[in-house]
């Protein structure tokens, strides 16, 4: 079971409405149920069969993890502690909302591209269906065959894409070699810090000590040099040291989030530094989304012209090179 981006998105701000409006979380979760099918609902069914033998909100949402992600979890926990989990909701359905709005306008960008592979694949082709040796198991042969692996190709990388990017959140080795693709690793730093920042403030809002609200902000980051710094940072903090210089010593973090916490810890506004520095690192992930998608469609549309030209070059070379044999045989 698992929920696309605009069904959490959808989920998060339907719940939250509901739990601003007054009513209970069981409540809220029983009218849902009635209103919803599919991965949603099954969810809601966990959820519920969950509190009603005793468990906390935060706690039920964790145990239906993958299907709930750490940051998910993290947020929703964090905010159950004081009620205020329809604020966790409003940000987890904006996050979502966000991150479904950045892949519709990639799969926007990707369809031109695709409309001209499946046809010069298909036209291109033709020769073989209309020629007078030609047969239709030649030209689907020429034509599926060609698409069939090149949909095997894309779901081979995709998944070999998000194998390694899942491995980036628990081997340092792999986030750093991440974090050097260029665009990619930019863009992965934002979300990362991103979710850092927005995690530990709603933890500090909660009224969570400051171990353990870096501990679950880290862990929300799905980045593992983030996890690495807070590991080694942790004990110092229990041991009365600010959380700002201590971030400054690792690669993990921007000199302007470090400079960001240092400040907000001497004001004693840290909880407002976080949420701005959150914003700001959503901001520029989803702004550095749009441009790569932009980057992959063009690429794509260029790979795609290249293949259609090359067909095309083939078809042209192999007639001419008839025609020359026919006035050769003239002769």
């Amino acid at each position: 079971m698992s929920l696309s981006l605009r069904q959490k998105a959808d989920f998060y701000r339907e719940l939250g409405q509901l739990l601003r409006s007054g009513t209970p979380f069981l409540g809220a979760v029983k009218l849902l149920q009635g209103e919803t099918r599919g991965p949603v609902r099954k969810l809601l069914n966990k959820l519920h069969a969950a509190v009603e033998i005793g468990r906390t909100v935060g706690e039920a949402f964790m145990a239906q993890r993958p299907v709930v992600s750490d940051l998910e979890a993290s947020i929703i926990g964090a905010c159950a502690r004081t009620g205020r989990i329809d604020q966790g909701c409003a940000y987890l359905s904006d996050y979502f909302a966000k991150l479904d709005a950045a892949r519709s306008f990639i799969i926007r960008k990707s369809l031109y591209p695709a409309f001209v592979l499946h046809f010069g694949v298909f036209s291109t082709a033709l020769p073989k269906l209309v020629s007078e040796s030609g047969t239709l198991n030649a030209y689907l042969r020429s034509t599926v065959g060609v698409l069939l692996l090149f949909y095997g190709c894309c779901i081979i990388v995709g998944l070999a894409t998000s194998l390694i990017i899942s491995e980036g959140a628990r081997s340092t080795m792999v986030d750093q070699l991440l974090r050097m693709i260029p665009g990619l690793g930019k863009m992965r730093r934002a979300f990362a810090l991103s979710r850092f920042c927005a995690t530990y403030e709603m933890q500090l809002q909660s009224g969570v000590n400051v171990m353990d609200a870096l501990t679950s902000a880290s862990n929300a980051s799905q980045s593992a040099l983030v996890r690495q710094a807070v590991k080694k940072a942790v004990p110092l903090v229990r041991g009365g040291s600010q959380v700002g210089p201590l971030l400054s010593g690792s690669r993990a973090f921007t000199e302007a989030m470090v400079r960001g916490i240092k400040i907000g810890e001497e004001t004693g506004a840290l909880d407002q530094e976080l949420k701005r520095l959150a914003d700001t690192f959503q901001q520029e992930a989803l702004s550095r989304l749009e441009l790569l998608s932009g980057i992959i469609a063009k690429f794509l549309y260029l790979m795609v012209m290249g293949y259609v030209a090359w067909q095309i070059f083939g078809f042209y070379s192999g007639y001419f090179k008839q025609v020359e044999s026919f006035g050769n045989l003239q002769q």
